[in-house]
């Protein structure tokens, strides 16, 4: 008989092991069971069933992606050092989870899928929240840039609409995009890529 597993918390882990390495859409309470060292019962005690444990697993790879890290270490970065921060954790997500993206639109049933997209748009807003602290904190955005035409809501939603688009479309990186962000934002001051 196998031992129990004493935390939610280690169960996570052994399932985030398992996305990791045999994908997302794979992940099984048999196999998280045979992984973790516990009886298939044991899971139930933590999760009801097969879409309660892929709600928790999707949740907490999101937020070891972008909540913990991407606010730390972005505190004290301007605006286009944190779109690149964003992407780049991004780019680590998908090279740590490589169906993660794909596999977790399509893994949940009918009933479970609301709560996902829920749970996507909560992360979403929270990065969007973070950007738009990044940018009302830079000192070198110009104070001309938003006037009636461009808000800095407008161009947060912008932004993340066209980091999303080139994570979608495997772009390597976002220098296009943060050019395009220098040139608006700093003038002349500084173009980096």
């Amino acid at each position: 008989m196998h031992p129990n597993v004493t935390s939610k918390e280690k169960l996570l882990l052994a399932a985030k092991e398992l996305a990791k390495t045999e994908g997302l859409s794979a992940l099984q309470m048999r196999s998280l069971a045979s992984a973790a060292g516990v009886a298939v019962g044991s899971i139930y005690n933590y999760f009801p069933n097969k879409n309660a444990l892929l709600t928790a697993v999707v949740a907490s790879i999101w937020f070891d992606m972008f909540h913990t890290e991407t606010e730390e270490n972005t505190k004290h970065l301007g605006f286009c050092d944190t779109v690149s921060h964003v992407f780049s954790q991004i780019q680590k997500g998908i090279a740590a989870y490589p169906d993660f993206f794909a596999a977790h639109r399509v893994i949940f049933n009918e009933g479970e899928k609301e709560n996902a997209l829920k749970l996507r748009e909560s992360t979403f807003s929270h990065m969007a929240k973070n950007l738009l602290s990044a940018l009302e904190a830079d000192p070198r955005v110009r104070p001309d840039v938003f006037d009636g035409d461009l808000t800095k809501t407008a161009l947060i939603s912008f932004t993340f609409t066209h980091l999303l688009a080139l994570w979608n479309s495997g772009a390597k990186d976002c220098d296009t995009l943060t050019i395009i962000l220098s040139k608006l934002l700093y003038g002349n001051q500084e173009v980096r890529p």
